[in-house]
């Protein structure tokens, strides 16, 4: 015979389950943070190896000794990166979430065979102060990623003159590129909270939402459109530097510096386009009738 349980039991067992939660909470956000490290380790740690290699090989070192260490290397630049990155979002995500709040099975019921938003989430949302810090992390990784291939082309010097076997600018512009479009979105974020706590203060935000409120629920709330968008507008700025290669420095012609330009300029303008719509798209987040610390499962 089962006993039912008191209110005050019940409330005891609730705690001890949230207290529960957020510890695993912590623990998922430091397993990110330490793999988002690795990456950054592993890239940094590549181009060290690469550089020497190349070195070595300047001063008459045999090419048959050092192909298997440069196999390493570039392998450890390329997939591997990637790979741990995707870890590292699975852990700081879900980490994020239960370290500020909960998540759990929505009370609505289901419907169909598949179901939809089954699981919800509400969590405290990060303050300001350790956004921003977050965001400017994010601009100086990319900066330094992004920044060191492009500054040798412009000299003509390090790392543009490394031999193509031991070239690491390209793994260097792909992750961070990724860099700076996690950045964007961060920036995104940032304003979407500015926009949608300021519309808490003028009273408009409320249940009820606003004009469009299906729509921007979808749009905004569902499946963060607004973010996404920001954060490809961001990759597509970061990537249209790869225009600028073989056609600045000292030995580049005005003719392919104008053509490589133009390439420049659209991709990047497209990229800035994305990141304008990003930002009016998030300032209409009130307007979903949701709460902004937030979320539900796309299944």
């Amino acid at each position: 015979m089962t006993q039912e349980l008191t209110g005050e039991e019940k409330q005891s067992r609730r705690a001890k389950v949230a207290a529960s939660n957020r510890t695993f909470g912590r623990v998922l956000s430091v397993v990110g943070v330490i793999l988002a490290i690795v990456v950054l380790a592993l890239l940094v740690g590549g181009a060290v190896v690469m550089s020497a290699l190349d070195r070595a090989q300047t001063a008459g070192a045999n090419r048959s000794d050092l192909e298997p260490i440069a196999g390493i290397a570039g392998t450890a630049m390329t997939a591997a990166p990637g790979v741990i990155l995707l870890f590292a979002m699975c852990a700081l995500i879900p980490g994020e979430q239960l370290r500020r709040g909960w998540i759990g099975p929505s009370a609505q019921p289901q419907k169909g065979i598949l179901p939809s938003a089954s699981m919800v989430s509400q969590f405290r949302v990060l303050g300001f102060g350790w956004h921003i810090l977050w965001a400017a992390v994010g601009l100086a990784v990319s900066a330094v990623l992004i920044g060191v291939p492009l500054s040798g082309w412009f000299s003509g010097g390090w790392p543009a003159t490394l031999r193509s076997t031991y070239d690491f600018t390209g793994f260097w512009l792909i992750y961070g590129s990724l860099a700076f479009a996690i950045t964007v979105t961060a920036f995104v974020s940032l304003a979407k909270k500015a926009w949608y706590l300021a519309a808490l203060r003028r009273g408009v935000a409320t249940p009820e939402g606003g004009p469009g409120k299906a729509f921007w629920r979808w749009v905004g709330y569902r499946w963060r459109f607004d973010l996404w968008v920001g954060g490809i507008g961001g990759l597509l700025i970061a990537l249209s530097v790869t225009f600028l290669s073989g056609a600045v420095g000292p030995t580049a012609s005005a003719g392919e510096l104008a053509e490589a330009l133009r390439s420049f300029l659209l991709l990047g303008g497209a990229g800035l386009a994305l990141v304008v719509l990003a930002l009016v798209a998030s300032a209409q987040f009130w307007r979903a009738g949701e709460l902004l610390g937030s979320g539900e499962s796309f299944a």
